[in-house]
């Protein structure tokens, strides 16, 4: 179901929100109450696993508690590398995962999540999703490895943070950087060694010499993870301007969920989704003015020479992943198609 179904038929939360009343807080009994357990890619406490919190407790809320849900962050159940498959195999009913950690499991979940060259404002993200195909196929390739995928999240884009200033991309050669899916193919173009880890594991990573730096995260991530203290330098050339992620949920379990249930949990996970968004949007410079007054540093801009080899590795990971898998081949048309209508 996509957005713009959801918000034609509105008053299908009403009319679930109505039926809940109706039935009274008697009808979630422990015969009928469901308890699902949903894991998270953000460990507790942080800025977005905080918003997550809130989509948990709306679930709750509007159902009746007929439907609950319990969050399980990253390093308490589940890690964050295996929160497709635990949802897939059903060890969990839902999930929040960070698609980067999954590219040999969905292909296509990392062109979800933004590879150079896609939109990167608010607007022309929600049109791409909403206004083409780009959100159907994605239903697609989640639902033909047993996954329902409900609305999409944005946040701000991915930025490259090391321990000394990054002056020239040859300084990126011999680095060892967090740096998964699409991201890692970008930063191997010019020698540094990629490498996939969950987000809990990012500071320690770095304080031990593990990696030198990640090209992995956005700006709000940086900060909540305290990865600059061990890090401090950030390039201003983003690789991506934005990020999606979706909500994802096991297809039979959700399959199986009563129809006003189902309109409920879809209409949660889009209000979730412009949480994030907003969110996003509020957060970010109060993210970068505390990390510069704790000692975070703006790299120096990149010569003209290499922003044009910066931005010939962008086309070149998205040339690659176009030629991947049926799913992605068609999202990269899609999203370049949308591309050249918007800009020409």
């Amino acid at each position: 179901m996509d957005r713009r179904t959801l918000l034609k038929s509105g008053a299908a939360l009403g009319l679930a929100g109505g039926a809940v009343a109706l039935q009274g807080a008697g009808s979630a009994s422990a015969a009928s109450a469901m308890k699902w357990r949903m894991a998270n890619l953000y460990p507790r406490g942080t800025s977005f696993a905080v918003a997550y919190d809130k989509f948990a407790k709306n679930v709750g809320t509007l159902t009746g508690g007929r439907l609950t849900v319990d969050m399980l962050y990253d390093g308490e159940g589940v890690s964050a590398t295996e929160i497709l498959s635990a949802t897939r195999t059903g060890l969990v009913e839902m999930g929040a995962p960070y698609m980067a950690l999954h590219a040999g499991e969905l292909p296509a979940g990392v062109v979800e999540l933004g590879l150079p060259g896609a939109p990167t404002t608010l607007a022309e993200l929600l049109a791409l999703f909403d206004e083409t195909d780009f959100g159907k196929v994605l239903g697609e390739a989640y639902a033909s490895i047993g996954i329902h995928r409900m609305a999409p999240l944005f946040q701000p884009g991915v930025y490259l943070i090391t321990k000394q200033p990054i002056k020239s991309v040859s300084d990126l050669k011999g680095l060892t950087l967090r740096s998964p899916g699409g991201y890692g193919k970008f930063v191997e173009q010019f020698g540094a060694k990629p490498v996939s880890m969950a987000f809990s594991e990012g500071y320690t990573s770095l304080a031990t010499g593990v990696i030198d730096g990640a090209a992995s995260s956005n700006l709000i991530d940086y900060r909540d993870g305290s990865w600059y203290e061990q890090a401090p330098y950030i390039c201003p050339h983003p690789l991506t301007g934005a990020q999606v992620a979706p909500t994802i949920v096991n297809k039979g379990k959700f399959d199986a969920l009563p129809d006003d249930l189902k309109a409920i949990l879809e209409m949660a996970s889009l209000a979730h989704g412009i949480d994030q968004a907003n969110k996003s949007t509020m957060w970010v410079s109060d993210a970068v003015n505390q990390m510069l007054a704790k000692g975070m540093k703006w790299g120096p801009t990149l010569s003209a020479d290499d922003q044009k080899k910066w931005a010939a590795a962008g086309d070149a990971v998205l040339e690659e992943y176009a030629k991947g898998d049926d799913f992605s081949k068609r999202l990269v048309q899609i999203q370049r198609d949308f591309v050249k209508k918007m800009h020409g």
